[in-house]
C-alpha cells in the first residue's frame, strides 16, 4: 500500500462518508438523493422465480405489454426471455440467468421502460413506465460524415443520411448501448434520449479508441454518472475538511446546486461541471473534494438496502482521461476497497473489517485553456482493481472545470461484467 499524508487520508474518508451519507448527520459532503435502481448481487447458478410489474404512468397496471430480458456482450445486445404481462401487468418467471441483464417493457410505440438490474439475486421489480422517446445523433470519422453506417438500440435499427445523421422513435427514455457497425467494423457507444445536437454524446466519432463515458454532464438531473444512470449507481459528490472540523468553503455549497453546470463558452461542449475551493490553510489536513462512485457501498449492504456491485475491475482501462481547465492544482484520486485487499472476510460475517486503499496521481497545474489528460494505472502506482470511486482532489485553493470524463480501453458492453461484491 502506497504511503499517504494525513490530508489525503481525510479526503478519502470525506469520500466514504458521501456514500454513506445517510448513516451520519454530515452536511458539508453533499451527494445526489435519488433512489438507486438496480438489484442485488452474487450472480448464482440456481434457477430462481421473479416478478416484474409494469404500470403505466398514473400507476395503473400495464396489461398485456410486452416484456423481454436482454443480454448484452461485446457483439450485440439479444433477448433472452420474451413474453408478455399479464392482465395485473405481472411477469413471473424462472430463470437461471446470473449478472446484469436489461429489463425492457413496451406498449407499442406508446409507452416504454428499462432497466438493469443484476439476476444473482431474485429481482422483484415495479417499473413505470413512460411516454416513448426520441434519439438523434451523428456518426463522425476524424471530424467527416459517416454515409451508411448502421446504427442498433434494441430491435430497433437506423442507418446514417449523407450528413452522418441517424435518429430513433419508440424507445424508452434513458441511456441506451448503441452498436454502430460500417467498415470500421462494429463498435458499441453510450446514447442518451433528451438531448439535441449542441451535446456530444451521441455524435460518435469512430476514429477514437475504444471507451466508456463517466460522465458528460449533459442530461445531468440526477447527479448521478452516465453509466450510474443505467445501472443505479454512480453518485456525485462534493465535500471539504469541513467535515473534520476544518474551515474550508466550497462553491457551489451542494452537489444539486444549478450553479455546479456552466453552459456556452465557459463550457467544453454542452454542459461541464465547475466548482471553487476556497481551503482553510491553518487547518492540519485541509482539502475539497469533487469525486463520484462508480459502485455502491458497503454499509449499504450490511443495512439490506444494498443495490447493484461494491466495486469494480478496471483492469482492462487503457487510462482515465478527462478535459479540464483552472487554476490551482489537481489530483485524480481512486479508492480501492473490499476484503480481497488484506484477505478479510465478506460482509456480515464475523471480523470483516472495510479495508481500503487511496492512490492519486502526481498534480496537475490547470491553466485557462482547456485541455486534455490522460492517466494510466502506472500514474496511480496500483493496479486499477476493486475500485468504489473516483476524486479530483484539491490541496490548495483552485478551480476546478470538468467534462468529458471516460475510461479508455474499455467497451460499454464490457461494463456489466466488471462488476464484483465486497
Amino acid at each position: 500500500m502506497n504511503s499517504f499524508s494525513l490530508r489525503q487520508k481525510i479526503s478519502a474518508f470525506a469520500i466514504f462518508m458521501a456514500g454513506a451519507a445517510a448513516l451520519a448527520p454530515f452536511t458539508a459532503c453533499s451527494s445526489g438523493s435519488e433512489t438507486a435502481n438496480g438489484t442485488g448481487s452474487n450472480a448464482g447458478e440456481t434457477e430462481i422465480a421473479s416478478t416484474i410489474v409494469v404500470t403505466s404512468p398514473n400507476g395503473a397496471p400495464l396489461a398485456r405489454a410486452a416484456a423481454r430480458i436482454w443480454s448484452m456482450n461485446e457483439n450485440a445486445i439479444e433477448v433472452e426471455i420474451s413474453d408478455t404481462l399479464d392482465q395485473n401487468g405481472q411477469l413471473k418467471f424462472a430463470t437461471n440467468l446470473s449478472g446484469q441483464h436489461l429489463l425492457e417493457s413496451h406498449l407499442g410505440d406508446s409507452l416504454s421502460v428499462m432497466r438493469w438490474v443484476d439476476f444473482g439475486k431474485q429481482p422483484s421489480q415495479t417499473l413505470a413506465a413512460a411516454a416513448s422517446v426520441s434519439l438523434k445523433g451523428h456518426i463522425l470519422n476524424n471530424g467527416a460524415a459517416v454515409e451508411g453506417a448502421n446504427v442498433s438500440i434494441l430491435d430497433k435499427k437506423a442507418t446514417t443520411n449523407a450528413n452522418g445523421e441517424f435518429s430513433f422513435t419508440g424507445i424508452p427514455e434513458g441511456v441506451h448501448y448503441a452498436y454502430v457497425e460500417g467498415f470500421f467494423g462494429r463498435f458499441t457507444y453510450q446514447m442518451q434520449t433528451g438531448l439535441d445536437s449542441t451535446e456530444t454524446t451521441n455524435n460518435i466519432d469512430i476514429a477514437d479508441s475504444i471507451f466508456t463515458v463517466i460522465e458528460d454532464f449533459e442530461n445531468w438531473r440526477s447527479r448521478r454518472t452516465l453509466i450510474g444512470r443505467s445501472f443505479g449507481q454512480g453518485w456525485w459528490f462534493i465535500c471539504t475538511d469541513s467535515l473534520q472540523g476544518g474551515g474550508s468553503h466550497m462553491t457551489p455549497q451542494h452537489i444539486e446546486s444549478d450553479e455546479i453546470l456552466v453552459t456556452g463558452e465557459a463550457a467544453k461542449t454542452g454542459s461541464s461541471f465547475h466548482i471553487v475551493f476556497d481551503l482553510n490553510e491553518d487547518y492540519n489536513g485541509h482539502y475539497g473534494v469533487a469525486g463520484f462512485t462508480i459502485a455502491n457501498d458497503y454499509y449499504m449492504a450490511k443495512s439490506g438496502t444494498y443495490e447493484g456491485y461494491g466495486l469494480f475491475d478496471l483492469r482492462a482501462a487503457t487510462a482515465i482521461s478527462f478535459d479540464a481547465k483552472g487554476k490551482g492544482e489537481l489530483f485524480l484520486q481512486v479508492v480501492k476497497r473490499g476484503p480481497d485487499i488484506e484477505g478479510n472476510p465478506a460482509p456480515g460475517d464475523s471480523g470483516f473489517v472495510d479495508e481500503r486503499e487511496y492512490h492519486h496521481t502526481e498534480g496537475i497545474l490547470l491553466n485557462d485553456e482547456w485541455t486534455h489528460y490522460t492517466l494510466t494505472a502506472d500514474d496511480f502506482g496500483t493496479e486499477l482493481y476493486e475500485v468504489n470511486s473516483i476524486n479530483f482532489l484539491a490541496e490548495e485553493d483552485a478551480e476546478f472545470f470538468l467534462d468529458n470524463i471516460r475510461l479508455d480501453g474499455i467497451s460499454p458492453a464490457m461494463w456489466p461484467s466488471l462488476g464484483k461484491d465486497f
